[in-house]
């Protein structure tokens, strides 16, 4: 294991379970994460992104395999620990209140404070830093239903950041947006994750973005999950096996696909 290695995964199977037979969606999966890194997981639909992600996460049991947090089985870390460790960002739409941005944003604190909520010196300096290295300040009085879909998305992410944790899950966290909204949503993304040394793992359908910010990217297909840089993976061949489609073929010159 890497030093700087914040999750591992050893001959891992994943899937689901239908009544008492297992199915499985990908098998004898290897990889490691590190601090620092910004790192897309692309695949086609069905594949199982989401599988792997809730894997990782614990949210879904692995049906064989294993998964390390730093040195230790995932199994082993309890709720609280994991809530210190790991920061999520779904794409589930937010239940209906009149919270605020720096409410919302200051959910993210709820695994340190105590039992009545009250937010201490140090997690309101959390959820300062967080607004501002997401550049959400200026929105910290309005509802967050007031937001705009990219507003919004950046709120959320400021949420895991005031979590304060190593690394941080986002699944499709540029579903729904314009151009404009996720060329932004990747940029923060990628300073966040150098800047602050966390592991910043997102699913994406948006691969073109995807390959010219991420650090390395997990290029999941029906016989393969590959970790690597994108420039590694360009040259290997391995975006044209994603698709089945004779029209849609990916230009290894101009690093993004193209339709003939």
């Amino acid at each position: 294991m890497s030093v700087n290695s914040l999750l591992r995964v050893c001959d891992l199977t994943i899937g689901y379970g239908k009544g008492n037979q297992a199915i499985p969606l990908a098998t004898q999966l290897h990889f490691e994460l590190k601090a620092g890194q910004l790192v897309s997981l692309i695949g086609p639909n069905g594949v199982g992104k989401s599988t792997l992600l809730r894997t990782l996460c614990g949210i879904q049991p692995a049906l064989s395999g294993s998964v390390f947090w730093e040195d230790k089985p995932l199994e082993e870390w309890t709720a609280e620990q994991r809530a210190r460790k790991l920061a999520l960002v779904l794409t589930d739409k937010i239940p209906k209140s009149n919270l605020t941005v720096y409410e919302l944003i200051a959910l993210g604190r709820h695994p340190y404070t105590n039992w009545l909520g009250q937010l201490a010196p140090d997690d309101i300096k959390a959820i300062e830093t967080a607004m501002e290295q997401t550049e959400v300040s200026l929105w910290r009085d309005r509802k967050h239903y007031e937001l705009s879909d990219g507003q919004l998305q950046r709120v959320l992410i400021a949420r895991a950041l005031a979590q304060d944790t190593p690394w941080i899950v986002l699944d499709e966290p540029t579903t729904h947006l314009d151009l404009v909204h996720k060329v932004g949503v990747f940029q923060l993304l990628q300073r966040v994750a150098h800047q602050t040394g966390k592991c910043i793992l997102f699913s994406t359908h948006d691969i073109d973005l995807a390959i010219q910010l991420s650090d390395e990217m997990l290029i999941m297909t029906p016989q393969q999950l590959v970790l690597d840089q994108p420039c590694n993976h360009i040259e290997s061949g391995i975006f044209n096996t994603l698709f089945t489609d004779e029209h849609i073929r990916f230009d290894a010159e101009k690093g993004r696909f193209v339709i003939s």
